[in-house]
Protein backbone atom coordinates (compact mmCIF):
# COMPACT_ATOMS: atom_id res chain seq x y z
CA UNK A 1 0.00 0.00 0.00
CA UNK A 2 1.41 3.26 -0.64
CA UNK A 3 1.24 6.47 0.57
CA UNK A 4 -1.30 7.71 -1.35
CA UNK A 5 -3.60 4.84 -0.67
CA UNK A 6 -2.98 5.21 2.95
CA UNK A 7 -3.93 8.68 2.69
CA UNK A 8 -7.14 8.10 1.60
CA UNK A 9 -8.17 5.27 3.43
CA UNK A 10 -7.16 7.92 6.60
CA UNK A 11 -9.03 10.89 5.40
CA UNK A 12 -12.23 8.36 4.64
CA UNK A 13 -11.60 7.44 8.40
CA UNK A 14 -11.79 10.20 9.65
CA UNK A 15 -14.78 11.76 7.74
CA UNK A 16 -17.19 8.56 8.79
CA UNK A 17 -16.51 9.65 12.64
CA UNK A 18 -17.62 12.84 11.24
CA UNK A 19 -14.22 14.79 11.20
CA UNK A 20 -13.66 17.79 8.80
CA UNK A 21 -10.05 16.79 7.00
CA UNK A 22 -7.69 19.25 5.38
CA UNK A 23 -4.66 17.69 3.38
CA UNK A 24 -0.96 18.72 3.31
CA UNK A 25 -1.61 21.78 5.86
CA UNK A 26 1.29 24.46 6.59
CA UNK A 27 1.51 24.90 10.18
CA UNK A 28 3.40 27.46 11.97
CA UNK A 29 6.75 27.65 11.79
CA UNK A 30 6.49 25.93 7.95
CA UNK A 31 6.28 22.17 8.37
CA UNK A 32 3.75 20.62 6.30
CA UNK A 33 1.38 18.45 8.04
CA UNK A 34 -0.07 15.68 5.62
CA UNK A 35 -3.18 15.41 7.49
CA UNK A 36 -5.27 17.88 10.12
CA UNK A 37 -9.04 16.28 10.76
CA UNK A 38 -10.94 18.13 13.43
CA UNK A 39 -13.81 18.52 14.96
CA UNK A 40 -14.66 21.98 16.38
CA UNK A 41 -11.85 23.56 18.38
CA UNK A 42 -11.44 20.75 21.03
CA UNK A 43 -10.82 17.48 18.83
CA UNK A 44 -8.18 17.89 16.30
CA UNK A 45 -5.56 15.62 15.18
CA UNK A 46 -2.44 16.43 13.35
CA UNK A 47 -1.33 12.99 11.51
CA UNK A 48 1.79 12.02 9.21
CA UNK A 49 1.52 9.30 6.84
CA UNK A 50 3.68 6.95 5.08
CA UNK A 51 3.05 3.86 2.56
CA UNK A 52 5.05 0.28 2.34
CA UNK A 53 5.67 -0.08 -1.16
CA UNK A 54 9.37 0.13 -0.89
CA UNK A 55 11.94 -2.04 -2.25
CA UNK A 56 14.67 -1.51 0.14
CA UNK A 57 14.51 -2.13 3.68
CA UNK A 58 16.51 1.19 4.45
CA UNK A 59 13.38 3.03 2.94
CA UNK A 60 11.33 2.33 5.65
CA UNK A 61 14.18 3.40 8.75
CA UNK A 62 14.63 6.43 6.86
CA UNK A 63 10.76 6.89 6.17
CA UNK A 64 9.56 6.22 9.71
CA UNK A 65 11.97 8.22 11.15
CA UNK A 66 11.02 11.35 8.53
CA UNK A 67 7.63 10.97 10.33
CA UNK A 68 8.02 11.25 13.47
CA UNK A 69 10.61 14.06 13.03
CA UNK A 70 8.24 15.85 11.05
CA UNK A 71 5.57 15.55 13.10
CA UNK A 72 7.58 16.44 16.21
CA UNK A 73 8.07 20.32 14.66
CA UNK A 74 4.31 20.34 14.61
CA UNK A 75 3.99 19.46 18.30
CA UNK A 76 2.98 22.82 18.99
CA UNK A 77 1.21 22.11 22.82
CA UNK A 78 0.41 19.15 25.13
CA UNK A 79 -3.37 20.55 25.38
CA UNK A 80 -5.77 17.94 25.80
CA UNK A 81 -7.82 18.60 22.17
CA UNK A 82 -4.96 17.87 20.35
CA UNK A 83 -3.47 14.87 19.26
CA UNK A 84 -0.21 13.85 17.18
CA UNK A 85 0.14 10.52 14.75
CA UNK A 86 2.23 8.30 12.81
CA UNK A 87 0.22 6.39 10.56
CA UNK A 88 1.45 3.35 8.63
CA UNK A 89 0.09 0.17 6.52
CA UNK A 90 0.92 -2.66 8.83
CA UNK A 91 0.03 -5.62 6.92
CA UNK A 92 3.54 -6.03 5.40
CA UNK A 93 5.09 -5.90 9.08
CA UNK A 94 1.96 -8.04 10.55
CA UNK A 95 3.32 -10.76 8.00
CA UNK A 96 6.87 -10.55 9.47
CA UNK A 97 8.11 -9.69 5.99
CA UNK A 98 11.30 -7.90 5.32
CA UNK A 99 10.40 -5.26 3.67
CA UNK A 100 8.18 -3.65 6.00
CA UNK A 101 8.60 -1.29 9.32
CA UNK A 102 9.43 -4.59 11.57
CA UNK A 103 13.01 -3.20 12.56
CA UNK A 104 12.40 0.43 12.78
CA UNK A 105 9.39 -0.39 15.15
CA UNK A 106 11.60 -2.56 17.06
CA UNK A 107 13.90 0.17 17.14
CA UNK A 108 11.74 2.28 19.21
CA UNK A 109 10.30 -0.51 21.62
CA UNK A 110 11.83 1.11 24.60
CA UNK A 111 11.03 5.20 23.68
CA UNK A 112 9.48 7.10 25.71
CA UNK A 113 8.62 9.78 22.92
CA UNK A 114 5.08 8.12 22.23
CA UNK A 115 4.04 9.04 25.67
CA UNK A 116 6.18 11.89 26.51
CA UNK A 117 4.77 13.71 23.38
CA UNK A 118 1.18 12.06 23.21
CA UNK A 119 1.83 10.48 19.78
CA UNK A 120 -0.35 7.68 18.61
CA UNK A 121 0.80 5.42 16.45
CA UNK A 122 -1.96 4.40 13.70
CA UNK A 123 -1.60 1.38 11.96
CA UNK A 124 -4.06 0.66 8.66
CA UNK A 125 -4.51 -3.18 8.17
CA UNK A 126 -4.59 -5.01 5.10
CA UNK A 127 -8.62 -5.47 5.10
CA UNK A 128 -8.27 -1.89 5.27
CA UNK A 129 -8.93 -1.14 8.74
CA UNK A 130 -7.60 1.43 10.92
CA UNK A 131 -6.56 0.93 14.29
CA UNK A 132 -5.62 3.75 16.83
CA UNK A 133 -2.75 2.27 19.23
CA UNK A 134 -2.79 5.41 22.55
CA UNK A 135 0.48 7.28 23.39
CA UNK A 136 0.42 5.04 26.40
CA UNK A 137 -0.34 1.54 24.64
CA UNK A 138 2.61 1.91 21.76
CA UNK A 139 5.67 1.03 23.80
CA UNK A 140 3.79 -2.41 24.74
CA UNK A 141 2.17 -2.81 21.47
CA UNK A 142 5.88 -1.97 19.63
CA UNK A 143 7.76 -4.81 22.63
CA UNK A 144 5.39 -7.51 21.02
CA UNK A 145 6.59 -6.84 17.14
CA UNK A 146 9.16 -9.72 16.35
CA UNK A 147 11.58 -8.11 14.92
CA UNK A 148 12.80 -11.34 12.64
CA UNK A 149 11.75 -12.21 8.81
CA UNK A 150 9.29 -14.56 8.78
CA UNK A 151 8.38 -14.95 4.75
Amino acid sequence: MDETAARQILVNWFKKKGYEVIEDEIMPGGNEIDLLAFKGLGDRWLVEVKGEDYSRTESYQVDFDTAMGQLMKSVLTLESGFRYAVCIPYSRTERGERLSYRRVLHQYRESMVFEALHISLIIIREDQSVEVIAPKDVRSFLQKIDPEIRV
